[in-house]
């Protein structure tokens, strides 16, 4: 029996990979850890935490963690600054990284993008590249980057940029160039599906799970 612990699982990937979790007969216990409190309460498998995220450093969890799953991320606009946006999907997540380096020896499952890059010109992609590199600077028993595209399916907000996007990525996609094909957009499903069966391999050091592996799932 496994012990659990998810941030981001409301968002549209973390209810997904909830669901495959709540149903999973071999774990004990779920911890989620949120800013407030969720739908997933009051499950009897579910210990909720709800902690002002920039306290993460502070949690207090006294169980054994098997795994660990990061499914936080937000937009700019949604953020209402840069600033704000950095502060969610790289202090954040650095952060719990950092609980988890220090507190288990769990692996942790990180949703990134693809072409996070620290160097990026995309301030987008520059945060993202710069949560891997720190990231990967921790002494992790294992983790795992995942690296979509374009994300649709069922969201609890309308996005424009991806509605606008998602059509003429499709039809690239179809063109027989490597490139092209990574950029498929990838169901929402696909990658909670990804994230909860890599996670059943018991695995060590560091993997980029690209937007071509994501789309077998």
């Amino acid at each position: 029996m496994k012990n659990v612990i998810i941030m981001g699982a409301t968002g549209a990937t973390g209810s997904l990979l909830m669901q495959q979790l709540l149903n999973d007969i071999n774990i004990a216990q779920i911890y989620v850890v949120h800013y407030r409190t969720t739908p997933f309460k009051q499950n009897e498998k579910v210990t909720e935490i709800v902690i002002d995220l920039a306290e993460l450093p502070h949690l207090n969890i006294d169980a054994d963690i098997d795994c660990a799953y990061c499914c936080l991320g937000t937009t700019r606009k949604k953020a209402g600054s840069l600033a704000a946006f950095r502060q969610v999907d790289k202090d954040y997540i650095v952060n719990f990284g950092k609980w988890i380096a220090n507190h288990s020896t769990a692996q942790l499952h990180v949703i990134s993008a693809v072409g996070a890059n620290a160097k990026s010109p995309s301030s987008y992609l520059q945060t993202k590249g710069e949560t891997e590199l720190l990231l990967r600077q921790l002494p992790l028993a294992a983790l795992f980057l995942y690296q979509p595209t374009l994300l649709h399916g069922k969201r609890d907000e309308f996005r424009l940029m991806e509605a606008l996007a998602y059509y003429p990525l499709s039809v690239l996609s179809l063109l027989p160039l490597p490139l092209l094909k990574q950029q498929k957009p990838i169901a929402i499903e696909q990658l909670a599906n990804a994230m909860y069966q890599l996670s059943q391999q018991v695995t060590s050091g560091h993997h980029i799970i690209s937007s071509l592996e994501i789309q077998q799932y």
